[in-house]
């Protein structure tokens, strides 16, 4: 009896350790929105106007990944998506649709599907929420600086209410030099407009070169079920040293 048991123990153990560090990749998740850029953000490198944004966070396997692309499901229209560097402010692997087109509702607007492949032929496929809603997220107003300048913190005034009676309005805040470079960004959504920065972030010498960007999102009620129903996002951006008032 011992040996019978013995023996498919023995098995299962050899076969961890022939191949221990075999794992799939997957994506945490897809999101589908219109995003809203000013104009003078443009000299960081970012792009200007209203635009599509589409793309995933991947957790990445043990092959790497050779293809990302989303296809929406009631138009048709397949986009491919690249390789987003942003700095360290993610842990997974960002893939999105730059540069962002200029939002087209007849083509855009529906449910998109994300599909990945690895070299080794493995796949795997997440949908995004239905984008639906139509206007603009506009900006927000009075962001400041207070307290330490190496761990301030972070308030501006809401959005007037100007955008879709779906919306729940929630922020996020990063601090970043240009597109690629972001060097913070808020652990969670927000609900209130103010974020403290902890310390440890900022040195003296990034206060000149940085800005502080603060995204205002709509999550669209109608889809409370969704991981990422963000639909709508403005963009406001304010050198950090501006802020702080020097």
């Amino acid at each position: 009896m011992k040996r019978l048991i013995l023996i498919p123990l023995f098995s299962v153990i050899a076969l961890a350790m022939v191949n221990p560090c075999v794992y799939a990749m997957k994506i945490k998740y897809g999101y589908i929105f219109v995003d809203r850029f000013p104009a003078e953000v443009e000299s960081l490198g970012f792009p200007t106007g209203n635009l599509l944004q589409i793309g995933a966070f991947i957790t990445p396997g043990d092959s790497s990944i050779t293809e990302v692309t989303a296809k929406n499901l009631d138009t048709g229209l397949e986009l491919k998506l690249i390789k987003h560097e942003v700095g360290s402010i993610y842990t997974d692997i960002l893939y999105d649709n730059m540069p962002f087109p200029p939002v087209d509702p007849s083509k855009h607007k529906g449910v998109w599907e994300i599909r990945v492949k690895d070299k080794k032929g493995n796949e795997a496929a997440a949908k995004t929420h239905r984008l639906d809603k139509a206007g603009k997220m506009p900006y927000v107003k009075n962001i400041k600086a207070s307290g330490n300048p190496l761990a301030p913190m972070i308030t501006w005034s809401a959005p007037e209410k100007d955008y879709p009676a779906e919306c729940r309005i929630r922020y996020q805040v990063r601090l970043l030099k240009n597109i690629h470079s972001h060097i913070y960004k808020s652990k969670k959504v927000l609900s209130e407009p103010k974020e403290q920065i902890p310390e440890g972030i900022l040195k003296s010498e990034d206060i000149p070169d940085t800005y502080v960007r603060v995204e205002c999102q709509c999550w669209d009620t109608d889809e409370e079920d969704s991981s990422a129903p963000l639909e709508i996002r403005s963009n406001t951006f304010r050198p950090l040293k501006e802020a702080l008032g020097q």
